[in-house]
């Protein structure tokens, strides 16, 4: 199945059972759902096809505009905090990808209105309505950058500190310096710094 058709069917299905559930995808240029839970938190539910389009998996978490400086001009196609642990399946949000068959427009709603829709509800929704603030979402943070800003948000700045100032080395030798993301992250790093740990 070809991206663009994969992102219209998407649309359809997982609008269907997410749109009462307070989501939308206005504005993404594919199928990432979103909704604003409380403060500057938002959830996205992601379906996310695979290179050959034979399948698709399904990316569950939640952001803040405080984890990441291009948010506003991304959104809704974020960076995901959870990284590999963002896996929609049957049995729970985590690392272990479920590969859900798309190779025809049958193939995927079969499969979606057998498997992907009820764990949509019971395993994705339930998990995401406990991410209310940036302290739930910081136990789920697993990329160091995004965990960093997180502590620093919240007060922990001590904590912070030596995760900003590894990330700092890390990006700064990037093999990429110039690209926009990376010169954003650099600029927030540095302006984070210079307020002294508690």
């Amino acid at each position: 199945m070809k991206p663009s058709q994969f992102d219209k069917l998407a649309r359809v299905h997982f609008g269907r059972v997410l749109e009462p559930y307070g989501f939308s995808c206005a504005r993404s240029r594919f199928a990432t759902f979103h909704r604003k839970a409380t403060g500057d938190v938002f959830h996205f539910i992601m379906p996310d096809a695979g290179t050959r389009g034979a399948w698709y998996d399904v990316k569950v978490f939640a952001s803040t505009p405080a984890l990441d400086p291009t948010f506003q001009d991304d959104f809704p196609e974020v960076g995901i905090p959870s990284d590999i642990w963002s896996q929609l399946s049957e049995h729970g949000i985590g690392m272990r990808q479920t590969q859900f068959n798309c190779k025809s427009e049958e193939n995927m709603v079969r499969r979606f209105e057998r498997t992907v829709a009820p764990a949509l509800v019971n395993v994705a929704v339930p998990f995401l309505d406990g991410i209310q603030t940036l302290e739930d979402l910081i136990p789920h943070i697993r990329e160091n950058l995004y965990l960093a800003y997180a502590l620093h948000a919240v007060g922990r700045v001590s904590e912070a500190r030596p995760l900003l100032e590894a990330e700092r080395v890390r990006l700064g030798g990037s093999v990429n310096p110039a690209s926009s993301l990376i010169v954003a992250n650099l600029r927030k790093i540095d302006e984070l710094l210079q307020i002294p740990p508690t």
